[in-house]
């Protein structure tokens, strides 16, 4: 009778969400649930979405994020196009999933960092290109040069980059801590109670993004950074639509601003 209860608890679990709609984030931070597809094109992807029987077509520069049956897709530049590329490993350092020349499949590998800074995952000059673009971290360098990680260990790479990148920010901040103005202040306190609200939400599909781009953004006001456009625009468009986060979001905007 357990087995029975299992099996069909389970198949109920699949089809709930094989359920799912897909949706669709626009550049406004419009969300738009229904049924999507990816259109490849020569330089620019486009998307079908289909809502309430009726389709429409966006360009990849109009949607900057879409979920198809639970599978995570951003908008990525890629050579002289945009592309709709599959979210494999998210963080300061993202791996993403592209489809090769003439396949169906995400078989292909692109790293982007937060900055913008993207390079397509190398075969045979592995090495050379991943210290180079991965300089910020010596230990993983010398992993990657001993041989100890190689191609097939791009996701373990990283974890362990942006891992250390974190490790490095946070020691920073603790060895050389900063006079705190009370305008300071009051920003870190915002930023802080956000993060606490975003990681007690369910209701956030790319929490453990934002959370760290919101610590990004701590960092960078406790070292008195001047603040990246990308950080404060990606919080407010992925934020500020939902109720339970606009008033917190609004205020740390206007704090931002001073």
């Amino acid at each position: 009778m357990r087995k029975v209860f299992l099996i069909v608890f389970t198949s109920f679990v699949s089809v709930a969400i094989y359920a799912q709609p897909d949706y669709v984030v626009t550049i406004k931070g419009d969300t738009l649930n229904g049924s999507a597809k990816i259109l490849t094109y020569d330089l620019l992807d486009r998307v079908q979405m289909v809502v309430d029987k009726k389709k429409k077509n966006y360009t990849a520069l109009e949607i900057r994020a879409l979920s198809i049956k639970g599978e995570i897709f951003h908008t990525v530049k890629y050579e002289r196009g945009y592309r709709y590329m599959k979210l494999l490993k998210s963080g300061f350092l993202s791996l993403y999933g592209f489809r090769l020349t003439n396949q169906s499949s995400y078989d292909g590998q692109y790293l982007l960092k937060k900055d913008g800074i993207g390079m397509e995952v190398p075969n045979l000059t592995f090495k050379k290109s991943m210290t180079s673009y991965l300089s910020d971290c010596p230990e993983i360098i010398e992993r990657i040069k001993s041989g100890d990680l190689g191609r097939r260990d791009v996701e373990q790479i990283v974890e362990r980059f942006n891992s250390c990148l974190q490790f490095k920010t946070e020691r920073r901040v603790e060895e050389t801590p900063p006079v705190i103005t009370v305008e300071e202040d009051e920003k870190m306190m915002a930023v802080n109670a956000l993060i606490t609200k975003v990681e007690a939400s369910n209701s956030l599909d790319n929490k453990t993004d934002m959370v760290d781009l919101l610590k990004d953004l701590r960092s960078k006001i406790a070292r008195k950074e001047i603040l990246p456009n990308y950080i404060t625009k990606d919080i407010k468009n992925t934020l500020s639509e939902k109720p339970e986060f606009k008033e917190e979001v609004e205020k740390l905007m206007l704090l931002l601003k001073k």
